[in-house]
């Protein structure tokens, strides 16, 4: 029984990825043969131009991800929104695709614990324990991945920052209104930060408030100095302030935290390098200074004893 099901995981795995080979392949060529101009775009059904995962799979996931996520508590769906939110939305999930996919990979991890505890000649609790780790371990490690997914999103915003409103106060400053300088920004910059504000452009287009768009954008990225930068932009629009004077104050801020956040993290290197100094390079000095005094030393004793 456990060998069957093996077999049967290492199928579907086998098929899926190629199938996703097999599309992204196809892509690339459909690519490069338009390049060289050998096939034209007319002849081309559209929904052939998508790769079997757009067509088969994709649909398929979505279908069986809204009958199993209907059933999830409103709660833990928009838990679920808010950290791939965070995340960037990774892979164009949704939370209900989110929450399915932890399913199914806490249902492999179980699948995986009984496999090795049937392998295994351990006592009943300690295969339990296995079954029940594989379980736990399949099912949390969907949201460590979209996790380190947003913190390094997050990284990435707080480091784009500061250098991004210096070139928003230069624009301002030349003659351009807000919204044209991030336009100007996103024709010329890339990043996580560059996405968050075309989407709070487009929803700015939509008819949505300017407020509520640049709230918006503050509660999706859930970083602090992006909260601070849409607040500062919020209050001089009430108030009619100028903007470009915002800009610049808020930037000098800015480049102040992160020499302070620098001089933290410089101050906490000589803790890290504690445990390394004490277990590598200490014992690797000793050997090499106090190794010849050793040799000669047991070389004297051992004539003395002659």
């Amino acid at each position: 029984m456990a060998v069957a099901i093996s077999v049967l995981i290492f199928v579907i795995l086998f098929f899926s990825i190629i199938i996703l080979t097999i599309g992204t392949t196809r892509n690339l060529i459909l690519q490069r043969m338009r390049s060289i101009g050998e096939i034209p775009g007319a002849v081309e059904l559209p929904e052939m131009s998508r790769s079997p995962r757009e067509r088969i799979l994709q649909p398929l996931l979505d279908k069986v991800s809204a009958v199993v996520g209907s059933a999830a508590p409103s709660t833990m769906l928009s838990s679920a929104d808010a950290r791939l939110a965070q995340a960037g939305n990774p892979w164009g999930l949704h939370a209900k695709t989110f929450l399915f996919l932890q399913g199914v990979a806490a249902l492999g991890g179980l699948v995986l614990g009984w496999i090795a505890a049937s392998h295994l000649s351990v006592s009943l609790p300690v295969k339990s324990l296995m079954v029940v780790g594989g379980c736990g371990v399949g099912g949390v490690l969907p949201g460590i991945l979209v996790d380190n997914r947003a913190a390094a999103r997050k990284a990435a915003i707080t480091k784009a920052l500061p250098n991004t409103i210096d070139l928003l106060v230069v624009s301002v400053e030349a003659g351009l209104g807000l919204d044209g300088a991030i336009k100007e920004l996103l024709q010329r910059e890339e990043g996580p930060l560059m996405e968050e504000f075309s989407q709070a452009l487009t929803e700015i287009r939509l008819g949505k408030p300017r407020a509520a768009a640049w709230h918006s954008l503050a509660e999706r990225s859930q970083v602090r100095d992006l909260s601070a930068f849409t607040a500062a932009l919020c209050q001089a629009e009430e108030l009619g302030s100028s903007i470009s004077s915002v800009l610049r104050t808020h930037s000098e801020s800015l480049r102040v935290k992160r020499t302070l956040r620098v001089r933290e993290l410089a101050g906490t290197i000589p803790i890290k390098m504690l445990f390394p100094l004490i277990f590598f390079i200490f014992p690797s000095m000793f050997v090499v200074i106090l190794g010849p005094a050793g040799i000669s030393i047991m070389e004297s004793f051992g004539r003395i004893g002659h």
